[in-house]
């Protein structure tokens, strides 16, 4: 997305994006407490909103079709923005329905992929996608919200998060689970080792 867009000073927008980040981490914890049994569009467009809130003006809602989208280093085209909303439904209608009795990591796995696929937004696609697969295994398997979260794990494991995402494009989400497990699991481990952190 070009920094023309931008509704913050450039200086500003590395900092605005740590306080969205914490403000997503604080929705998701929410979203878990409240005791909430399903992920919606509107929870998802909610995530969106946090990520992106006064850095671009396209917050809380799908791409059009006047911006141009390119998914760097991939050959992957991501569909018309027409059919964005249809993908996005779909894709939590997987979750509930053929995905239910996937493991949580399949989940996860599916939904981080199916995001970066799809790539519904105009920016903030890759940190949605990460909360999104963040909140299906702290909804599933622990509400963890300590330690150096999911979503930041995977960013700093880029290359081969790319690699997995493009693995999964060609059909196969094994290389993304195990990387969602691995991330998943060193949470755990360090939150088990400063329990007060």
């Amino acid at each position: 997305m070009s920094n023309a867009k931008l509704l913050c000073p450039i200086r500003e927008k590395a900092d605005r994006e740590i306080a969205n980040q914490a403000a997503v981490a604080e929705f998701l914890a929410d979203f878990v407490r409240s005791g909430r049994t399903r992920i919606t569009e509107s929870v998802l467009l909610e995530i969106h909103r946090l990520t992106i809130e006064g850095i671009y003006p396209c917050a809380g809602t799908y791409r059009d079709a006047l911006t141009k989208i390119e998914i760097t280093d991939t050959d992957h085209k991501p569909a018309h923005a027409s059919q964005v909303r249809t993908e996005v439904c779909d894709m939590l209608e997987w979750l509930y329905g053929e995905g239910a009795a996937r493991s949580p990591i399949e989940r996860a796995a599916y939904v981080l992929w199916r995001i970066n696929y799809v790539h519904p937004f105009n920016g903030g696609n890759g940190r949605v996608a990460r909360a999104m697969a963040y909140l299906v295994m702290a909804f599933e398997v622990a509400p963890i919200f300590s330690g150096e979260p999911l979503p930041a794990k995977l960013k700093a494991r880029k290359q081969e998060y790319v690699e997995a995402l493009k693995a999964a494009d060609k059909g196969d989400l094994q290389p993304l689970q195990s990387l969602v497990l691995e991330c998943f699991q060193a949470q755990i481990a360090e939150i088990s080792r400063h329990p007060h952190a």
